[in-house]
């Protein structure tokens, strides 16, 4: 007997295929960050995904957001056993896929993602012609904006369809006290947000930020004309503060709104969960979502995107196959349809975003899907960067502490800042 097995092992050898033993079990652990829908939906798709493949088990863990990148960083650029699936941010991508440390996507599956997947969200997944792991959302922080229904209604303010029409609402409702806001008529100080308006403004102006020589610059004409103007909403129309900016309450701006001290709020349509989770609103409701209009009329409405939420398998995992197949097995279109919706974000793929049960169940995100086509990837840079200097220099100028003259002069040392200390990727 023992000798007809090995016969019969060498004989599958031979042939070069692997051999496969009836109860052999294979763990793919899985890292995210915490965050209550997420988890939840990733908990019943791991369930679809051991009911289909029995010989697979995911170990999937949790992290607070606050503590999860350097996690993944301490985990991939210093070579600690870690996990064999990841969920990354895409402004993370940028620098890993970067050191080489992560494995290529399938090549089966790259094929099926180019032919079906916005373009933003392969924007820091991609190196050389290659993709290093695969998208699960369409990052959105511009085109909605988070509404109070309640104060709306109170106040028999219909919702503006211009961005003047915002700005004049949201002039009129706010109520300052001093240094501190009574009631925010729009909060858009959030440093993802600013950083969103700031580059759609420019484009919307028919600017551009990315240099033909693959520089950034952000003190062009159209840039200091569009920083002016968000300054002007803190300055002159006094919507909001820098609370937001400066993190000085300790809360977000869709946290502001659901504590009916806000009116409107720029804000992706993720925050919906957020404010459900944590401060039981009720969407539709209490809060609602509605379309942010372009800034200037009659212009094509221009925006950016960063590549969002992804995940990605490192070279160093001793189960690839099944990770990938993991991979795979959570982007099916209308699995992944599934999951946005529990998570309430717009899906990266096409297929995904036409699926019926989401155009149904997310219809108050039409708004956003008209403007998918009119979205640009970011640029080949880690936000993450730029997000600190914009905001610190966003914050000087609206409070006028002297750090610089003007405006312009606030920009062209942002710019200097940003080409000597950030990275372009190419």
């Amino acid at each position: 007997m023992k000798k007809t097995l090995s016969l019969l092992l060498i004989a599958v050898l031979a042939m070069g295929l692997t051999p496969s033993f009836a109860g052999a079990e294979t763990t793919v652990t899985f890292w995210t960050h915490q965050n209550a829908a997420w988890n939840a939906s990733y908990e019943g798709m791991i369930a679809e995904f051991e009911a289909a493949y029995p010989d697979i088990k995911i170990e999937y863990t949790n992290f607070p957001y606050n503590d999860f990148e350097a996690k993944i960083q301490t985990s991939l650029i210093a070579g600690e056993v870690g996990a064999d699936v990841y969920e990354v941010w895409g402004g993370w991508m940028i620098d890993f896929v970067d050191t080489g440390i992560l494995s290529e996507t399938p090549e089966a599956f790259v094929a099926e993602l180019r032919g079906d997947a916005f373009e933003p969200v392969l924007g820091t997944l991609q190196k050389d012609g290659k993709i290093y792991g695969a998208p699960l959302e369409f990052n959105v922080e511009y085109g909605g904006l988070l509404v109070n229904i309640g104060l709306f209604e109170e106040s028999g303010i219909e919702y503006p369809t211009t961005w003047q029409e915002v700005l004049d609402i949201a002039s009129e409702v706010a109520v300052p006290d001093g240094e501190a806001m009574i009631m925010r008529g729009l909060e858009f100080g959030n440093e993802d947000n600013i950083l969103a308006c700031f580059l759609s403004m420019i484009l919307q102006k028919g600017g551009k930020y990315l240099m033909d020589d693959g520089t950034i610059n952000l003190a062009t004409p159209e840039a200091i004309e569009a920083m002016e103007e968000l300054v002007s909403y803190i300055t002159v129309l006094g919507v909001t503060n820098l609370d937001c900016t400066t993190g000085s309450q300790g809360i977000g701006s869709h946290e502001f709104l659901s504590m009916d001290e806000a009116f409107m709020v720029v804000r992706g349509p993720w925050v919906i969960s957020a404010c459900e989770e944590e401060y039981g609103r009720v969407f539709g409701e209490e809060i609602g979502y509605i379309a942010q209009p372009p800034f200037y009329p009659g212009v094509t409405q221009y925006w950016v995107a960063e590549t969002g939420w992804s995940l990605c398998v490192p070279k160093n995992t001793q189960v690839a196959d099944e990770a990938w197949t993991f991979i795979e097995f959570l982007l099916e279109p209308e699995r992944l349809a599934r999951h946005n919706i529990n998570c309430a974000q717009i899906p990266p793929l096409a297929s995904a975003a036409s699926d019926p049960e989401y155009l149904e169940k997310m219809a108050y995100m039409k708004p956003l899907l008209d403007i998918l086509p009119y979205a640009s990837f970011i640029g080949p840079f880690n936000t993450d960067i730029i997000k600190p200097y914009l905001t610190t220099m966003f914050t000087a100028v609206v409070s006028n502490d002297g750090t610089y003259a003007s405006v312009e002069d606030a920009l062209q040392k942002l710019t200097a800042d940003l080409q000597a200390n950030m990275r372009m990727y190419n």
